[in-house]
């Protein structure tokens, strides 16, 4: 039985302070010293946690304090048994976090032949095919918290269509069926919500668009145009070598290759070495030689690319060696050497995913995309 002092004392007693009782401006430091890796599971503590994480406030103080991180993402279709593919994201540092880290599932029917593209902490999903048919349907994925939104449905369905934000609105190019040049694009401001038609005169006023001999290059991709049609390259890349410095990027029977965005320049092999030469003395190439490897951009203002393959790996387990198959990465930077000769530096190189069995299906990857925030 509970006596009189007993229970003054326990009255006398504070109660324990929550984190949410603390003044919100604390709260904000506190959030914007953690890494965004975190936010994700940070966001299922509450609704009032989650708007937090979400707000604008957050990012001006993480841009102020120089808080700000950059993350890869891909959609890989590793599951067989599943219609949908994967979506994952990279640590920031890739150089001490070894592994994926597996984000929330699209909701949806994954569309094929699908176009993405990244602004900010968000990525868009444009298009593509569904059973069949082409899509006008957009998508986001909010990367603070990793769930899925959709926009307003575009004019045109499109597969395969050009894609990048620029000024803050999203221009989507090509890839419907229509042969009217009003349908060639559209574009979507952020701010008001709504399609409007691009015409081909409009790229004159975007100057972040790159034609390159008859190609043209959006977020990074570069597409071959012929009259309204475009076609995209794959693996093939424009990349920013250093200010006002451009060159193509692609990969070739395991090799990593370049040329000048000129019409007519060679294709010649980049000169790969480890950017820490002492910590291995074997060739970068013997790594990825003879494999299918997609090549994309990477962060550090498209600087880099990233290279990803398939590798057939033994795992020690109890005794016994248990087949597996490695999803490798490495990121490479570039110095121009000379007219003719492209420095790559592997900064570093991982199995950063392990898959039951052997693997041989080398299309195994579907999208990437860098988000800085």
């Amino acid at each position: 039985m509970t006596t009189e002092r007993e229970m003054k004392k326990s009255s006398s007693e504070s109660p324990p302070l929550s984190f949410s009782s603390l003044p919100y401006d604390v709260i904000l430091n506190c959030l914007a010293r953690v890494s965004r890796i975190h936010y994700p599971t940070l966001s299922l503590v509450s609704k009032d946690l989650r708007s937090l994480i979400t707000s604008t406030e957050l990012d001006t103080t993480r841009s102020n304090i120089g808080k700000t991180e950059s993350f890869s993402y891909v959609c890989l279709d590793i599951n067989k048994n599943s219609p949908n593919p994967s979506w994952f994201t990279l640590s920031p540092n890739p150089k001490q976090h070894l592994k994926f880290q597996p984000i929330t599932s699209f909701p949806y029917a994954h569309p094929k032949s699908s176009t993405v593209c990244s602004f900010g902490s968000e990525i868009y999903l444009i298009g593509g095919f569904i059973n069949e048919t082409r899509s006008n349907r957009v998508f986001i994925l909010d990367c603070r918290c990793h769930q899925w939104r959709r926009l307003p449905e575009m004019r045109l369905s499109r597969v395969n269509a050009a894609a990048d934000v620029i000024d803050g609105n999203l221009y989507v190019i090509g890839g419907s069926e229509s042969n009217n040049i009003e349908d060639w694009g559209e574009v979507y401001d952020l701010k008001t919500q709504t399609w409007k038609p691009l015409l081909p005169r409009a790229l004159d006023h975007t100057n972040h668009m790159r034609v390159v001999q008859g190609s043209l290059v959006m977020s990074g991709k570069v597409y071959d145009m012929d009259g309204l049609e475009l076609e995209l390259k794959k693996n093939l890349l424009l990349v920013e070598i250093k200010m006002n410095m451009l060159c193509l990027i692609s990969v070739s029977h395991g090799n990593l290759i370049w040329r000048d965005p000129d019409e007519g320049s060679k294709w010649r092999n980049v000169k790969l070495i480890w950017r820490d030469q002492n910590k291995n003395l074997e060739s970068p190439y013997s790594y990825f030689r003879n494999r299918r490897v997609f090549v994309t951009n990477s962060g550090g203002g498209r600087r880099s690319v990233m290279l990803w393959w398939k590798t057939s790996v033994y795992v020690r387990r109890g005794g016994w060696e248990i087949p597996k198959t490695a999803i490798s990465c490495a990121e490479v930077s570039f110095e121009r050497r000379s007219l003719r000769e492209l420095g790559g530096f592997v900064e570093w190189c991982k199995n950063v995913f392990l898959l039951e069995g052997w693997d041989s299906d080398p299309d195994f990857f579907l999208h990437s995309a860098f988000v800085t925030h």
